[in-house]
C-alpha cells in the first residue's frame, strides 16, 4: 500500500534531523558545532510545526470519515466532503461516498417497491393482515379493518387476540406461525344481516442465515387473506331451498290427486256427493299443478335470458286503473278497502305494458293474501329520480326485517304454511324482480311486523 503524506513528511524530517545531527557530532571547530546545533534546533521546531499541522488535518480527516460513517449507519447518505488530497483516506473517503451512493439507490428502489406493494394491498377487495412472530398485528389494510370493526392505525401493533375474536380464525393464524401451510376455514360476522367470510393462512418464512445446523427455516409471521363468500353461501342455501321445495310443491298436490284418485276407484265413484267432491278435490290440485309448472317455464325463460319485453309508452295511472278492477272481486270477498291513493296523469314509463301488469297483479295479489279482513291497499304512483315509481302500500301481517332480503327468492315465503292454505307458488315475487330488473329498474320492499308491508317497484319514463 502507497504511504500516506504524513508518513512520507515523517520520514523525510528524521533523515534530515539525523544528517544535521551527524555534521554537527563530526565537526572539528566549535563554532561550526554551535552553527549546527542551532540549525539541527531550528529545524526541530520547524518539523514540529509542520508535524502537529499535519497532525491536525490528519485527524481532522478520521473524524469526517468517523462521522460519515456513523451517518451510513443511520441511513443518513450524505456525502464525505472532497479535498485536494491523493493519499490512502482519500481513496477511503471515495470508497465510503461511493458506498453511501449505492446503498440510497437500493434503499431508494426497495422504499417504492414497498409503497407500491402496500398500495396495491391496501387497495384490494381481499380483507390481509400481516402477523408478526409475537402474535401482533403488523399490518392489515382497509377491507380488512371494514370486516373486524376495527381502523388499521388501532389494529396494527395490538396483539391479534384483540383484533380477531374467532377462535377458530385464531388457531388457524397460530398453526401458520408455527409454519403449517395449506390452511382454510371460515368465519362469519355480523347479526341481522350475516357476512361469511373465507380465511387462507399462509406462514411467512424466516431467513436461512437465521437457522443453525439442520433445524427447519422458522417463519418470522403469517398473512391471513379474507375473501367475501356470502353471496356463494347464499346462493348455495337458494338452490337447497329450491330443490327441496320443488319436491314438496310438487309432491303435496300429486300425492292428494293420487288418494283420491284411489279412492274413486276403489268404490267412492257409487256416491255421488262424495265422488263429485273428490272430483273437484282433484281438479283444484290439478290447477295448483299447472300454475306451478306455467310460473317454473316462465321463470326458466327469464333466467335463460329469453324474456325479451316489448317496449312502448305505458301511462301508469292507466295502468293501475286495469289492475285494480281486475284486483277488486278479491279484495271485495275479504272486505278490504283497495284503492288508487295518486298517480299523475302525466307520469309515463318505458316498458313491456303486459309484463309491468303482471308485476302490479302479483304485487296486488300478494297484498290480498296476507291483509286481514277489514284492511286496506292503496297503490300510488310518483315520479322519482328519473323514474316512475309505483307503490302498493297494505295493512297486512308484515315482514320480519331477518325475512326481507330473502322474500324474491324462488320459492320462499314467511309462513310457508299459510302460503300454500291460500294457494300461493311462492315464484310470484321471484317472477315480479326478473321483470322489473329486465326493464333496467329495481324492486323494494319496507315492512314491519303488525303494520303492514310497502312494496313498490321503479321503472325508467319514456322521455
Amino acid at each position: 500500500m502507497r504511504a500516506s503524506l504524513l508518513s512520507k513528511l515523517g520520514t523525510a524530517y528524521l533523515l534530515f534531523l539525523l544528517a544535521a545531527l551527524a555534521v554537527a557530532g563530526f565537526s572539528s571547530k566549535m563554532d561550526l558545532r554551535r552553527d549546527a546545533l542551532l540549525v539541527a534546533f531550528a529545524l526541530v521546531a520547524t518539523g514540529l510545526a509542520l508535524w502537529l499541522g499535519l497532525w491536525k488535518r490528519f485527524s481532522r480527516r478520521v473524524a469526517e470519515l468517523k462521522q460519515s460513517a456513523r451517518r451510513l449507519a443511520t441511513a443518513d447518505f450524505r456525502p464525505t466532503p472532497a479535498d485536494s488530497s491523493r493519499d490512502d483516506l482519500a481513496e477511503l473517503r471515495d470508497a465510503m461516498n461511493a458506498a453511501a451512493a449505492g446503498l440510497e439507490a437500493r434503499t431508494g428502489a426497495l422504499t417504492q417497491a414497498r409503497d407500491r406493494w402496500t398500495a396495491i394491498l391496501r387497495g384490494m377487495v381481499e380483507g390481509i393482515a400481516v402477523i408478526g412472530a409475537g402474535e401482533r398485528v403488523a399490518f392489515c389494510n382497509d377491507t380488512f379493518s371494514e370486516i373486524i370493526g376495527m381502523s388499521a392505525a388501532r389494529a396494527e401493533g395490538r396483539p391479534i387476540l384483540e383484533v380477531v375474536r374467532q377462535p377458530e380464525v385464531l388457531d388457524l393464524i397460530r398453526r401458520g406461525l408455527a409454519g403449517e401451510e395449506g390452511l382454510r376455514g371460515e368465519m362469519e360476522v355480523g347479526g341481522a344481516r350475516r357476512r361469511v367470510f373465507g380465511v387462507t393462512v399462509s406462514p411467512v418464512p424466516g431467513s436461512p442465515e437465521e437457522t443453525t445446523g439442520d433445524a427447519p427455516i422458522r417463519p418470522i409471521g403469517a398473512v391471513a387473506v379474507l375473501h367475501e363468500i356470502t353471496e356463494l353461501r347464499r346462493l348455495e342455501q337458494v338452490r337447497r331451498d329450491f330443490v327441496a321445495n320443488v319436491s314438496h310443491e310438487l309432491k303435496t298436490p300429486l300425492t292428494s290427486i293420487q288418494g283420491f284418485a284411489e279412492t274413486l276407484l276403489g268404490g267412492a265413484l257409487d256416491d255421488r256427493v262424495n265422488s263429485r267432491r273428490f272430483a273437484e278435490i282433484i281438479r283444484d290440485h290439478a290447477l295448483r299443478l299447472s300454475r306451478i309448472t306455467d310460473d317454473l317455464l316462465k321463470l326458466s325463460r327469464i333466467e335463460a335470458g329469453k324474456l325479451e319485453p316489448e317496449f312502448q309508452t305505458v301511462p301508469a295511472k292507466e295502468l293501475i286503473e286495469r289492475a285494480i278492477e281486475a284486483a277488486r272481486p278479491r279484495a271485495e270477498a275479504k272486505r278490504l278497502a283497495l284503492r288508487l291513493a295518486d298517480a299523475p296523469e302525466t307520469l309515463r314509463l318505458r316498458g313491456d305494458p303486459n309484463l309491468l301488469r303482471e308485476v302490479l297483479d302479483n304485487l296486488l295479489a300478494n297484498a290480498i293474501q296476507y291483509t286481514p279482513e277489514g284492511g286496506r291497499i292503496e297503490v300510488s304512483a310518483a315520479e322519482e329520480q328519473g323514474c316512475g315509481a309505483i307503490a302498493v302500500t297494505d295493512t297486512g301481517i308484515g315482514i320480519p326485517e331477518a325475512e326481507q332480503e330473502r322474500i324474491f327468492e324462488r320459492f320462499y315465503r314467511v309462513d310457508a304454511a299459510r302460503s300454500r292454505e291460500l294457494g300461493s307458488t311462492g315464484l310470484g315475487l321471484s317472477i315480479a324482480r326478473h321483470i322489473v330488473e329486465a326493464h333496467g329498474g329495481r324492486i323494494e320492499v319496507k315492512s314491519e311486523v303488525g303494520e303492514g308491508s310497502r312494496f313498490s317497484f321503479s321503472i325508467p319514463l319514456d322521455r
